[in-house]
C-alpha cells in the first residue's frame, strides 16, 4: 500500500505528537510499502522529526509544503493555489489513502481538497468535532452549514472514541469512522522519581503548600485557563496554602500572565512555567492535576497524570466521563464543584485505573490499532490474492 500523510500545520503540539506515533506504527507496518510524509517547512521541529524519519527508513520520503494552514488562513486564492499544488503532487505519487491532519473540520483543508481533486482517498484524522450552535444569528448558521458540508468531505475518519465516532457518524453517514486511542510511553508510571524529589528539582515547595498544575497550550476558548483563574478568584481562602502551576505556551499567555499581574490573589498563588521539554517532573510535583476545557479529543495529559497516579480534575465534556470516574468530573459551568473536586480528589487511589489505562493506552495496543485502521482493507485484498495464486 501507499500511503500519505498531510499536515500543514505550523504549531507542533499534542495533536501533531499523536501524528508523529501515528507515522511511526505505519512505518513498521509491512502492508505499507512508501509513505509519503508532507510537512510545512516553515514548521522546523515538524519537518526536521520527518527528514530525520526519512533518513532512517528507506520507505518513508519527506515532501515539504511551502505553506502552513495558518499562512493561508482566510486567504481563498492561497488556498486554492495551495490545493492545485498539492493536488498535482498527489496524482504523481498515485497513492492509495492519503492521511489528513485536521485538529478540527475547518483546519488541513488544502490537504483535504486536494485529496478529492486528485481523486485520492481522504482520510480524516480528527479527533474534534463541533456541536450545532444554540440559537445562532445568520452568520453563525452560515457558518455551521460550510461545516457540515465539510464533514461531508472525507472518505473516512479515525477519531479517538466512541462518543466522537457516533458524533461523525451522525454527521456523515456514509463515511468509515474508525478509532485510533491514543498512547503514552510508560514511563509515566514507571517513574521512581518522588514527588518530594521533583519539587526539590524544580525548585517548588515542600512546606506542606498543595500543588496544582495545568498543563497544556494556553487558549482561553478550548482549554479554559481563564476559568481556572476566575474559580481562584472565587474561592481566594480555599487556594492559600495551594501554588497553582500553569504548565505551556499559546496564544493567550500575554493576557493570562496580565490577570495575574493585576490581582493581588492571583499573584500569590499563580505561576506560570511556561513551555516545558519534559513534563513528567510537573505532573510527579503535583497533587492535583485539572483540566477544566471546554472541548477535548482524549488529553494526553489526563493519560500522563492517571498513569503517574496524579488525580486530574476534568470538565464533563466530549465523553470524557468514559476515562474518569465521577470524583474525578465536573460540569464544565460549575466553579464551586471544580474547587471542591480539586481539594477532595488528592487522596483518591488511582492504582487500579492506572493499571487499566497502561493497558488500554500502551504502545502495542496503538500499534495494532493504527495499522488495522487504515490497511485492514489491503491486507484482505492481500491475502485474497495470494490464496487465490496458491489455488
Amino acid at each position: 500500500m501507499r500511503l500519505g500523510i498531510y499536515c500543514d500545520s505550523g504549531i507542533n503540539g499534542g495533536h501533531e505528537k499523536m501524528l508523529k506515533r501515528f507515522m511511526l506504527a505505519l512505518v513498521a507496518s509491512t502492508h505499507v510499502k512508501t509513505l509519503h510524509i508532507l510537512v510545512p517547512t516553515a514548521n522546523e521541529p515538524l519537518y526536521r522529526y520527518v527528514s530525520d524519519l526519512a533518513n532512517a527508513h528507506p520507505k518513508v520520503k519527506a515532501i515539504g509544503l511551502p505553506h502552513t494552514a495558518e499562512s493561508i488562513r482566510g486567504n481563498v486564492f492561497a488556498l486554492w493555489r495551495s490545493v492545485r499544488a498539492t493536488a498535482s503532487k498527489l496524482r504523481a505519487l498515485r497513492l492509495n489513502k492519503l492521511v489528513i491532519a485536521q485538529g478540527t473540520i475547518a483546519s488541513g483543508l488544502a490537504g483535504l481538497f486536494a485529496a478529492r481533486r486528485a481523486r485520492t482517498t481522504a482520510v480524516s484524522y480528527l479527533p474534534l468535532v463541533d456541536e450545532a450552535p444554540a440559537n445562532a444569528g445568520g452568520p453563525g448558521k452560515i457558518k455551521w452549514f460550510v461545516k457540515r458540508a465539510l464533514y461531508r468531505t472525507p472518505h473516512e475518519y479515525v477519531t479517538l472514541n466512541d462518543h466522537l465516532r457516533g458524533k461523525l457518524k451522525a454527521l456523515a453517514p456514509n463515511a468509515r469512522a474508525m478509532i485510533l486511542e491514543n498512547y503514552v510511553e510508560d514511563r509515566f508510571s514507571r517513574s521512581s522519581l518522588t514527588k518530594e524529589a521533583a519539587r526539590a528539582t524544580l525548585g517548588l515547595p515542600d512546606d506542606g503548600t498543595t500543588i496544582v498544575a495545568h498543563v497544556g497550550r494556553i487558549n482561553f476558548q478550548q482549554k479554559r485557563q481563564d476559568f481556572l483563574i476566575q474559580a481562584i478568584e472565587r474561592h481566594a481562602d480555599a487556594f492559600a496554602r495551594t501554588l497553582v502551576l500553569i504548565v505551556g505556551e499559546g496564544p493567550d499567555a500575554a493576557r493570562l500572565q496580565d490577570m495575574i499581574d493585576a490581582s493581588p490573589v492571583l499573584s500569590a498563588r499563580v505561576r506560570m512555567v511556561g513551555p516545558q521539554n519534559d513534563v513528567l517532573p510537573w505532573i510527579v510535583a503535583s497533587d492535583a492535576l485539572v483540566l477544566p476545557s471546554a472541548y477535548e479529543g482524549v488529553p494526553l495529559v489526563m493519560i500522563e497524570a492517571v498513569l503517574a497516579q496524579r488525580p486530574i480534575i476534568v470538565s464533563r465534556v466530549s465523553g470524557l466521563d468514559s476515562y474518569l470516574p465521577d470524583a474525578l468530573l465536573f460540569e464544565a459551568h460549575d466553579h464551586d464543584a471544580f474547587v471542591q473536586r480539586i481539594f477532595a480528589a488528592r487522596d483518591l487511589p488511582l492504582a487500579a485505573l492506572a493499571r487499566e489505562f497502561r493497558r488500554r493506552f500502551s504502545r502495542e495496543a496503538f500499534d495494532e490499532q493504527a495499522q488495522h485502521v487504515l490497511l485492514h482493507e489491503s491486507a484482505m485484498r492481500d491475502t485474497s490474492a495470494h490464496n487465490v495464486l496458491i489455488e
